[in-house]
């Protein structure tokens, strides 16, 4: 159930669009800062005055009009019960999680070298010719960020291969946890608006996070 954070015994609790927004880039913004450190939490907090400012960065006033504006952008949400962090492997979580976040059931997770650290509806060699395939293509958005995301204004980091009507066959999805840069690379369409992509982020960030973003 969701409810106005600002009130007493209620968790503060990520919603799979605020989990989209703090992994899609890594630039060092407030509300991706909060994102970040309440996903370093091992259980969702219980909203008092203290942790938000703790969490926001800001003194009393300020801590309680960024949450409530975070609540409004549709990025946090007021729980009644805490949820905890996956407490399994990654090795054991990943092929679980992954195969939920595409509407074919396939995906990979690939580091920053292009070694994939799982995959679930692939095989072992196209599993990682694609994530070999992921570091080029951050290569190639490196060499070209200002004109992407400069001159041209574009927000998006993500690649993608499609279809003549759009569709997309398979696209390559950054995902930035702490200093790491990660790739989610999926086949068919993704499902991100959905629990299981936050508690892949979660498991992400209970594992390599920290609150410093690289810019």
């Amino acid at each position: 159930m969701s409810e106005y954070i600002l009130t007493e015994n209620l968790h503060l609790g990520v919603t799979p669009a605020g989990t989209y927004y703090a992994v899609q880039d890594n630039a060092a913004e407030s509300g991706r800062l909060f994102l970040h450190r309440l996903f370093q939490e091992a259980v969702t907090p219980l909203f008092t005055v203290d942790v938000a400012c703790e969490l926001s960065g800001y003194k009393k006033k300020r801590a309680l009009e960024f949450v409530h504006w975070m609540q409004e952008a549709g990025m946090i949400v007021g729980q009644e019960q805490s949820e905890s962090a996956p407490d399994e492997t990654l090795e054991r979580l990943l092929p679980k999680l992954l195969r939920t976040l595409s509407d074919e059931g396939k995906a990979i997770l690939a580091e920053s070298r292009g070694l994939y650290l799982g995959s679930a509806g692939f095989t072992h060699e196209a599993a990682e010719e694609l994530a070999a395939l992921s570091a080029n293509l951050t290569a190639v958005y490196a060499r070209h960020k200002e004109l992407l995301h400069g001159n041209l204004g574009y927000r998006q980091r993500a690649w993608g291969l499609v279809d003549a009507s759009g569709n997309s066959e398979v696209g390559f999805w950054p995902l930035y946890i702490g200093q790491n840069r990660f790739t989610l690379i999926i086949g068919g369409i993704p499902q991100f608006n959905q629990p299981h992509f936050k508690r892949l982020v979660w498991a992400l960030e209970m594992r390599y996070g920290n609150t410093e973003i690289p810019v």
